[in-house]
C-alpha cells in the first residue's frame, strides 16, 4: 500500500491502493461539531462539497471551516461570495473563541464579492484558477452560488448555462489544485429553491450535505448515502458546557 500524510492531523497516515495516483498534499478538514463530523467524516482535498436545504446553518459552518483552515492547515482561503453572505464579525468572533489572532486569520481569507450573475461567472470561470495558482489555498468557498442566477430578469437557458460553467470550473480547479471546495447552493429566505439548478450542482459535487430545520433540531442528511443526524446547534454568542471540558491538553473546545 502507498501511504499519504494527512496534513490536518500530524502523525496520522492514510493508505491509498496502488494504481491510484496519490495527492501531493492530502488535507482533511473537520468542523469540530461532533454530530456533523461523525456523519460526514471531514472534508477532503480534491473534493467538492455542496451544502443545500432550507437552513441558514451551512453559512455558519462555512465561516467556521474557513477559520479552521487557516488555523489548522496554516494555509489561505479563497472565498467567492455570490450572496453577500460573508460576515467579518462572525469570523472575528470565531477567532476570539478559538484564541486566534483575528488580524492574521482575516488577512489570509481572500474574499471576492459578485453583485451580478455575470460578475460571478467572471470570478469563477475566468479568475478563480489564477487566484488559486497565486495563493495556493487549502480551501475554496463559493457561497450562495445560485442567488444571482435566479434573478427574474435573467433568461432561464442563459442562467442554466452560466451556472453549469461555474460548477464545472469549480470542479476542475478543485481537481487540478487539490483544494477542499465548499459550495453553498443559495441563501434561504432570499431566493426560492430551484430543483433543476440544484440537480446540476449535485452532478458536479463529490459530497452533498442537506440541512433542514425541524422543530426538534437541525436535520443533517447525506442523501447519497442514506444517512442522517439530528442535533440542536447553539447560537454564536452562546457558550456550551462542552467548551469548558477541554481536551487532554487543557484547550477549550469550539462548537457552534
Amino acid at each position: 500500500m502507498q501511504v499519504q500524510r494527512i496534513a490536518s492531523a500530524p502523525g496520522t497516515v492514510e493508505a491509498h491502493p496502488l494504481g491510484c495516483e496519490p495527492l501531493q498534499i492530502e488535507r482533511v478538514l473537520r468542523t469540530s461539531v461532533a454530530p456533523i463530523d461523525a456523519l460526514v467524516g471531514g472534508f477532503r482535498s480534491s473534493q467538492v462539497a455542496l451544502f443545500e436545504g432550507d437552513s441558514g446553518y451551512p453559512s455558519n459552518l462555512v465561516h467556521l471551516l474557513c477559520v479552521k483552515a487557516v488555523a489548522e492547515l496554516d494555509e489561505e482561503v479563497v472565498w467567492i461570495d455570490g450572496g453577500n453572505s460573508v460576515d467579518p464579525y462572525a469570523l472575528s468572533a470565531l477567532c476570539k473563541r478559538m484564541r486566534l489572532d483575528r488580524r492574521d486569520v482575516l488577512s489570509r481569507v481572500n474574499i471576492s464579492r459578485a453583485f451580478t450573475a455575470y460578475q460571478l461567472v467572471t470570478l469563477i470561470d475566468e479568475r478563480l484558477e489564477e487566484e488559486v495558482g497565486e495563493s495556493s489555498p487549502a480551501v475554496v468557498v463559493v457561497s450562495s452560488i445560485t442567488d444571482m442566477f435566479l434573478d427574474k430578469d435573467m433568461r432561464w437557458m442563459e442562467a442554466h448555462q452560466l451556472l453549469r460553467r461555474c460548477a464545472e470550473s469549480v470542479r476542475r480547479v478543485t481537481r487540478d489544485h487539490e483544494t477542499i471546495s465548499l459550495v453553498t447552493e443559495r441563501t434561504p429566505g432570499r431566493v426560492p429553491h430551484n430543483e433543476r439548478m440544484a440537480s446540476l450542482l449535485r452532478s458536479e459535487a463529490d459530497t452533498v450535505v442537506d440541512m433542514r430545520e425541524r422543530r426538534d433540531g437541525l436535520l443533517v442528511r447525506l442523501p447519497r448515502e442514506g444517512r442522517s443526524a439530528l442535533f440542536r446547534p447553539v447560537p454564536w454568542n452562546q457558550t456550551t458546557l462542552q467548551e469548558f471540558r477541554g481536551d487532554l491538553h487543557g484547550e477549550d473546545c469550539t462548537h457552534i
